[in-house]
């Protein structure tokens, strides 16, 4: 299978500064959305942190902490480690510059190759899959409202018009070590990952993504269909989306 890929971050209409931060390296085959959070700069260090560091990790892992390649038992445990290290490159920077204390940011990072594909991530940024006529959240939110979603306290529904569903349970940075959730697929022809900060999913929802997505020319076409989707519908956050399709 042939992958493809398509990116595109957007400040939105109402935000000063753009804190999402994304990347795409296919040499690594690696793919990361982070949307970071701590006023002024800090939330754009924090994102753009996370996203460099975890490229740094996948490349060299021993430049990390030691650890060799070959220590690692599956690229699962290498993605864990990764976003793992990261998180406490954010967390000291932010211990030791008084201006970016507190910062954070949410993540999610797909490492996949044509036969495998390992999804890690920590907060609200989510990953899609569009499969079979559906799009599916593969990822759950680590937020106190999703908290009570799993608790049976409150529906789904009601959760996606929460006051507090901005409100995060689960972030990098805000301590030295954080409980990163991964898990591993294996991937079919046709299908299309979708990663994005909570400025799409915010706006949109999986029937409006899946019919920008099925009606779009191309990979590229639906990236910037999506984003302007999103500005129409208020656009009041920074928005980022990452498509990754496989096609045979």
């Amino acid at each position: 299978m042939k992958i493809i890929t398509s990116g595109l971050t957007d400040v939105g209409c109402v935000r000063a500064s753009n804190e999402d931060s994304m990347g795409l390296f296919h040499d690594l085959n690696l793919y990361v959305v982070a949307d970071g959070m701590g006023g002024h700069a800090a939330g754009e260090v924090a994102s753009k942190m996370a996203v460099e560091q975890i490229k740094a990790y996948i490349a060299s892992p021993s430049s990390g902490n030691g650890v060799k390649p070959d220590d690692h038992k599956s690229n699962l445990e290498k993605l864990i480690h990764a976003i793992s290290y990261a998180n406490l490159q954010i967390f000291m920077t932010g211990s030791q510059d008084a201006a970016l204390n507190g910062m954070g940011t949410t993540v999610v990072a797909l490492l996949s190759t044509d036969k495998e594909s390992v999804i890690g991530f920590v907060g609200d940024s989510r990953l899609y899959l569009m499969q079979n006529g559906y799009l599916t959240q593969l990822t759950k939110d680590h937020s106190m409202v999703n908290e009570y979603v799993q608790k049976g306290l409150i529906t789904p529904e009601a959760a996606e018009h929460h006051p507090q569903k901005h409100v995060l349970s689960r972030a990098m940075g805000t301590a030295p070590e954080v409980e990163v959730e991964a898990f591993t697929r294996t991937p079919q022809p046709g299908d299309t990952y979708l990663l994005c900060s909570d400025g799409l999913s915010n706006k949109l929802s999986a029937e409006q993504m899946y019919a920008i997505l099925k009606q779009s020319k191309n990979i590229n076409d639906a990236s910037k269909q999506l984003v302007q989707s999103a500005i129409q519908a208020g656009g009041e956050d920074n928005i980022t989306v990452l498509l990754v399709s496989f096609e045979e």
